[in-house]
């Protein structure tokens, strides 16, 4: 077995980077921006009026012009009147442009009307720039308002909407294949035989791949049988970005995965982590060459082999199948790391690490995560992460951990 940490380093340096292509920014949502989002104009592009009321000069008001005559109205989204003359005001309304010279907006409440006249509250303490949202003060033209790597949320749209961005380019969606075996797992709706047990980890999978974005999956159910292994398992990896299998990784008379990956080419980087749960699970990967058109598209395929105990699959996809997906799509920055303080000692493993479920507390005195450890029965104790947000990583040790102690921590997809 390697530890965690080399096999971290391991999957990181074996995976591969998924290509773009063009989408509409309509249909974008989601997707992960490979160019950046650049100002195509000065933001705000003009000088904006922040407020509904007068526009006038500065250098009127710090003179004790108290008076202003009314030179006309300029209105949001029509075109730049003439200044006023000095002495003299526009009417002007929200997000409209403010001509210069005038470089002040007064708040319509702040004034009084009376015909063609408006007078300003003397009290007021004014100055040049009061009310008016400086051209450029944003951002510049030419100015990198969203970088790659970017999932396009409400926000990133919005800004690429504003800079005229009718497309953007975007990671393809990675193709996820779900793959379980065993021939003790039945459909959901049939009454299992005393020996038999109903299909979960496939549904859980594919919840935690779409909570994390990934909506391309296709979850398939084969046999402990080499030969129907082999069979779908080459179709998916002629298909499949990544491939995701529970069970038949152990060391088992039926677990024929890992020699059915090795006769179809893939190399396995790793089999066996010194960690609790899943320490039978490997990763490996294939090549794949483009077609006769695309002779350039090579794809690099990652394939997860997890355990089959639905504690280890949920716990080892969280830990290594996200943050791969992650860098599969060119995902920056990662999700940042949480950290969580013991609320009581724990006593770790003197070789393995141990990734424990946890409820987390935030204190209100200092702000500080707290993890309560929940550990599971068995790694096939599934129903007690249903009282659980995640999972702190317990480093391998002798010496108890006391409470306090940061460590490392997930939450749950």
């Amino acid at each position: 077995m390697i530890s965690v940490e080399e096999a971290e380093r391991l999957l990181a340096a074996a995976l591969g980077r998924l290509p773009a292509e063009r989408r509409k920014l309509v249909d974008a949502t989601g997707r992960i921006l490979r160019r950046p989002i650049t100002a195509d104009r000065d933001g705000p592009p003009f000088n904006r009026a922040m407020l509904d009321g007068v526009c006038l000069r500065s250098a009127d008001w710090e003179a004790g012009k108290r008076e202003f005559a009314l030179a006309g109205t300029q209105a949001a989204g029509a075109e730049l009147l003439p200044a006023p003359p000095p002495g003299a005001c526009l009417e002007i309304m929200t997000g409209a442009p403010v001509p210069e010279p005038c470089d002040l907006v007064v708040r319509v409440e702040d004034t009084e009307r009376s015909g063609e006249q408006v007078r300003i509250r003397s009290s007021l303490t004014l100055a040049s720039g009061h009310g008016v949202h400086r051209q450029a003060g944003d951002f510049r033209k030419d100015q990198e308002l969203v970088p790659p790597g970017r999932r396009l949320s409400s926000r990133e749209l919005a800004i690429a909407a504003s800079c005229g961005f009718a497309e953007v380019e975007v990671t393809v969606e990675p193709r996820i294949a779900v793959v379980t075996t065993g021939d003790e797992l039945v459909e959901i709706d049939d009454i299992p035989k005393p020996h038999q047990i109903r299909r979960s980890n496939d549904l859980a999978l594919r919840a935690v791949l779409e909570a994390a974005g990934h909506r391309r999956i296709e979850l398939n159910h084969l046999p402990d049988n080499p030969q129907a292994l082999s069979w779908n398992m080459e179709r998916l990896l002629q298909q499949a970005d990544a491939i995701v299998v529970t069970g038949g990784v152990s060391k088992g008379r039926f677990d024929h995965l890992p020699a059915v990956l090795k006769e179809l080419g893939v190399q396995l980087h790793f089999h066996g982590v010194a960690q609790r749960p899943g320490r039978p699970m490997a990763f490996g990967t294939f090549e794949r060459p483009g077609d006769f058109l695309h002779p350039e598209d090579t794809r690099v395929v990652a394939v997860f082999a997890l355990p089959g105990n639905p504690v280890s699959a949920f716990t080892c996809a969280h830990h290594y199948v996200l943050p791969a997906l992650s860098s599969m799509v060119g995902l920056v920055p990662q999700p940042p790391q949480l950290y969580a303080a013991l609320a009581t000692p724990t006593q770790p493993h003197p070789k393995l690490t141990l990734f424990v479920p946890a409820c987390f507390e935030s204190t209100a005195a200092d702000a500080r995560c707290l993890a309560h450890l929940h550990p599971t029965n068995t790694s096939g104790d599934f129903a007690s992460l249903a009282e659980t947000e995640g999972y702190v990583r317990v480093p391998p040790g002798k010496a108890p951990l006391p409470e306090g102690t940061l460590l490392a921590a997930a939450r749950w997809r």
